[in-house]
C-alpha cells in the first residue's frame, strides 16, 4: 500500500510539473493540442483506416510535442504577451517539428510503423474473437455475451496502454538522447511498467475527451466535436508536459 501511495504521489507531482510547464506557453502548446484534436476528430470518422492513420501519426505528433515542450522548459518564464499571437500561428508547424532534424527521420518511421502495426494486430485479434458483436449493437446483447464484450474491451484498453507505455519514453530517448528505436522502446516499456500506477494517472486523462465527447453525442454530433476540441486543447498538451516531466525525472540528461 505504501508503495502504491508513493507511485500515485509521483504521478501527482508529474501532473503538477506538467501544469506549470503548460502555463509557461499555453498559446503554443494549446494551439498544438487544438490541431491534434481536430486531426484526430477528423480521422476517426474514416471507417477502418481512420484508427490506423491515427496510430501512424501519433508518434510523430507526440515526438514533436516533446521537442516543443523541451524548448518551453528552457524559457524559465511565461511567454511575453507580445509573442502570444506568433506562438498560436506557429503551433501547427511545430507538430512536424521532429523532422527539422534529419537524424530523426528513420526513428520516426520505425516508431510510426511499430505503432500502426500494433494497432492493426490488436484490432484484427478483436474482430476474430468477437466477430460482429464488437462493431454491432452490443448493448442489446444478453448479459453473458455483454460481459464477454466488456471484458474484451478492457483487454483492448490494456493492450493500448502497453503500446503507449512502450512509446512515451522511447520517443524522447530517440529524439533527445539519440538512442536506437529498439533499445529506446525496450527501455521505455521496462521503465513504464515499473512506474505503472503513476503513468495510469497521466495516460488515464486521455480518456476524458472520449468520455465527455460520448456524453455530448446525445445532444448532437456538432456538440460532440466541439467538446472534443475544447477538452483536447487542454488535455493533450497537459498530458504531454506531464510525461515530459516524468521523462526528465526517470532519464536524467547525460
Amino acid at each position: 500500500m505504501r508503495r502504491l501511495t508513493k507511485r500515485l504521489e509521483m504521478g501527482t507531482r508529474w501532473l503538477g510539473c506538467g501544469g506549470r510547464l503548460f502555463a509557461r506557453n499555453p498559446w503554443l502548446l494549446g494551439g498544438m493540442g487544438f490541431v491534434c484534436a481536430a486531426v484526430a476528430g477528423g480521422l476517426v470518422l474514416i471507417p477502418l483506416a481512420g484508427e490506423l492513420l491515427i496510430a501512424l501519426l501519433a508518434p510523430i505528433l507526440l515526438a514533436s510535442f516533446y521537442l516543443a515542450v523541451d524548448s518551453v522548459s528552457r524559457l524559465k518564464m511565461s511567454l511575453p504577451a507580445a509573442l502570444r499571437l506568433a506562438a498560436i500561428k506557429q503551433s501547427p508547424k511545430e507538430l512536424v517539428g521532429v523532422f527539422r532534424n534529419e537524424a530523426n527521420m528513420m526513428p520516426m518511421i520505425v516508431a510510426s510503423l511499430y505503432s500502426m502495426t500494433a494497432v492493426l494486430l490488436i484490432n484484427l485479434a478483436v474482430r476474430l474473437v468477437a466477430g460482429g458483436t464488437w462493431v454491432g449493437h452490443w448493448m442489446s446483447l444478453d448479459i453473458l455475451p455483454l460481459l464477454g464484450v466488456l471484458a474484451l474491451g478492457l483487454l483492448v484498453l490494456a493492450l493500448y496502454f502497453v503500446l503507449a507505455v512502450s512509446l512515451v519514453y522511447a520517443l524522447p530517448l530517440m529524439c533527445l538522447q539519440n538512442e536506437a528505436p529498439i533499445v529506446a522502446i525496450g527501455r521505455s516499456l521496462k521503465t513504464g511498467i515499473r512506474h505503472l500506477f503513476a503513468l495510469v494517472m497521466l495516460l488515464g486523462l486521455l480518456l476524458l475527451p472520449f468520455v465527455l465527447g460520448r456524453a455530448a453525442s446525445y445532444i448532437s454530433i456538432w456538440v460532440t466535436f466541439l467538446v472534443w476540441l475544447i477538452v483536447g486543447t487542454v488535455v493533450f498538451p497537459l498530458v504531454t508536459t506531464s510525461l515530459y516531466c516524468s521523462y526528465r525525472t526517470l532519464f536524467p540528461s547525460k
